[in-house]
């Protein structure tokens, strides 16, 4: 059974409806006047400081290791997943409002401009001392606003809406980057926060060792799986009256697929998060059920979930065959992503 730091994630963000991993592109021109695909509106841009007019859009070299990280980036655009076209010019100031953002931006070596998180941040552990603005998905933006942020960096899953507006309304640009529940969508993710940040060397480097990590994960899968078809089923807890099995577009289905095992929700018809009766946990008919460390803390242990009706149905529950890992660590879907699928990989063929 492997642990990690326990990660505060709320019911909120987990039983949102899972989204794609594109529909953000983006361009160093500005965006054109006409109205975005499907639209009647022109898009939105949004601005902290007008460019200088005599200057062209810079274009930076690959930064040293010593060298300080970009903060002007000569008015890049991106479009979020919201359809917004944000201009981007300063990123000295950053509020990130999701963990495996904050983690991004470290690995691109610009974590220092972070000025602010949300508690879903947990890694890397020099994020430790950066101000905590509360909970994305239940966002105040009046601290958000009174830290002067030059960019606000969220994902689908910040809410309220109204709460963004606000921010925006300031005069901050808000960028909504996607939530990815594949591995494609993930190292598309940092490449789109690696040319935000003016850092497209730097991004390449961490999408080369992340896409390194997940070869690796998949070809020791394929080596320690052998011909066993393994039935894994992801159950979300926190709490007695808060039990969901995970299905179909949720992050956890790149990670037990990764594995070369078959997610059971997915299996079983599940799509999404549904909440766990013991009739649908019986038909997932697990060997192995996957649990987050805090919700496993709330129930009062493994031996508590043990005891859940249904469980002690299942392959799983018949051989105390249950993993757990921080709920962060193991479907984060972020710059560590890699090297979790290689320690699930490992516990979970016994290696």
């Amino acid at each position: 059974m492997k642990t990690r730091v326990p990660f505060l994630l709320l019911l909120l963000a987990l039983v949102a409806a899972a989204c794609g991993d594109s529909g953000a592109t983006t361009t160093t021109e500005p965006p054109a006047t006409t109205a975005a695909p499907g639209t009647t509106a022109a898009p939105q841009t949004t601005t902290t400081a007008a460019p200088s007019t005599t200057a062209a859009p810079t274009t930076t070299a690959p930064p040293e290791t010593t060298a300080p990280p970009v903060t002007e980036v000569g008015g890049v655009v991106y479009e979020g997943v919201d359809g917004v076209q944000v201009e981007i010019i300063d990123t000295s100031r950053i509020v990130s409002l999701a963990g495996d953002i904050t983690e991004t931006l470290f690995e691109l070596g610009v974590g220092e401009n972070v000025v602010a998180v949300d508690v879903t941040t947990t890694h890397p552990p020099e994020a430790a001392d950066i101000p905590v603005i509360g909970f994305a998905q239940q966002l105040a933006p009046e601290p958000v606003i009174g830290l002067q942020p030059t960019l606000v960096l969220a994902d689908e899953f910040t809410a309220p809406p109204e709460a963004i507006e606000q921010i925006r309304g300031a005069g901050i640009p808000v960028v909504v980057l996607p939530t990815p529940t594949t591995f494609d969508g993930a190292l598309a993710k940092m490449t789109d926060i690696a040319t935000i940040m003016g850092q497209a060397d730097a991004g390449q480097a961490l999408v080369d060792r992340v896409g390194a990590d997940l070869q690796a994960a998949f070809e020791m899968a394929e080596g320690l799986s052998g011909e066993e078809d393994r039935r894994v089923a992801y159950v979300y807890a926190r709490g007695p009256q808060t039990l969901l099995l995970f299905g179909a577009g949720m992050a956890t289905q790149a990670m037990i697929e990764g594995a070369g095992a078959v997610d059971a929700g997915v299996d079983s018809g599940v799509r999404g998060p549904a909440p766990l009766t013991p009739e649908a946990l019986v038909a997932a008919a697990p060997d192995v059920i996957v649990l987050p460390e805090a919700g496993v803390q709330a129930l009062g242990g493994v031996e508590a979930f043990a005891a859940t009706p249904g469980v002690a149905e299942t392959p799983a529950g018949q051989d105390g065959a249950f993993l757990v890992y921080d709920e962060g660590y193991f479907f984060n879907l972020g710059p560590r992503v890699g090297q979790a699928l290689q320690e699930f990989v490992q516990d979970l063929y016994g290696s």
